[in-house]
């Protein structure tokens, strides 16, 4: 077994945690894959991966070679693929798309959803959105496709509009003074909830509006939105979110969704991915037409493409 193989083996036995996962994804038998992860032990010296009762757990090395090798080796598979027709319902392709938390909580659901009924066989590693690195992890390979409130001037990268957004509020269904509708004056004194860590989005700790309109009351400042609608379920705070992710919310956490009474900015929704994907071109395609078609609001079918 050579390098490469051995290689493919750990980035396998990484993300499956197990060697009979890590057998079926590369069509070989169990005892091969124990076999490489001997010979990789030899060569390192390290543990590689520590057996539970559930699953593997990787070492610190181990955890390092994969996230310097599974870019490569994505890429060549690629190659190696390069003349084979691209079927969504049979491809194997891996991709790793970067969200904000915000992000992940309203974007991840619907196209993992439409992933498993057009193209069941491709996998999605979702990362944290790293904004300040993001054009740099793309261009490495490092990541495949980041999603967000993004906007970039290389020209190495590519940008399409997903959605266009306005911010909404969100109170509980029973909140006792607030009921379909705000007024601007509900909005300004109302207790709010906001998010310090907010990926460039407004909150109540944004701004003042105006020079010389009082702060808002801010009640509560979490670190991330993820707990955001949870706590709003649970109190008779008001928290401000882009609509989509308010619509989201209200149908999982039973919350209203309002017009805030007050001009906010609007902002777009970006999807941005390497322009040079080489041999991958296809699939590459075939996944941002796909995530064109469940976010954003095309008409196209990339079971077409």
């Amino acid at each position: 077994m050579n390098d490469l193989g051995l290689l493919r083996i750990l980035v396998a036995v990484h993300e499956c945690g197990s060697t009979t996962g890590a057998a079926e994804r590369l069509n070989v038998s169990q005892p091969s894959i124990s076999q490489g992860l001997g010979r990789l032990r030899d060569i390192t010296g390290d543990q590689m991966f520590i057996r539970g009762s559930r699953s593997m757990t990787p070492t610190s090395l181990a955890t390092q070679l994969y996230l310097e090798c599974r870019s490569p080796l994505n890429q060549l598979e690629g190659t190696f693929r390069a003349d084979e027709p691209f079927d969504p319902k049979t491809t194997r392709d891996r991709f790793t798309i970067a969200f904000s938390d915000i992000g992940a909580l309203t974007f991840l659901p619907p196209l993992v959803g439409a992933l498993q009924k057009r193209a069941p066989g491709i996998r999605i590693e979702a990362t944290p959105l790293e904004i300040t690195q993001v054009d740099s992890l793309l261009k490495s390979g490092r990541l495949d496709f980041a999603i967000g409130k993004l906007e970039t001037q290389d020209p190495a990268l590519s940008q399409i509009d997903l959605i266009d957004q306005h911010y909404a509020a969100i109170v509980r269904r029973d909140h006792p003074t607030i009921q379909g509708a705000l007024d601007e004056e509900t909005f300004r004194n109302a207790a709010h909830a906001v998010v310090s860590d907010a990926a460039g989005h407004w909150q109540a700790v944004s701004h003042v509006v105006h020079a010389d309109e009082p702060a808002f009351d801010v009640r509560l400042t979490l670190a991330q939105f993820n707990v955001l609608p949870a706590t709003i379920r649970e109190s008779n705070l008001i928290g401000v979110v882009p609509h989509r992710s308010a619509v989201a919310f209200s149908e999982t956490w039973n919350l209203q969704v309002l017009d805030i009474p007050i001009p906010l900015p609007r902002f777009t929704v970006r999807l941005l991915a390497h322009k040079g994907t080489g041999q991958r071109r296809t699939a590459y395609d075939w996944m941002t037409t796909f995530i064109k078609d469940v976010l954003g609001s095309g008409p196209t079918d990339p079971g077409q493409v």
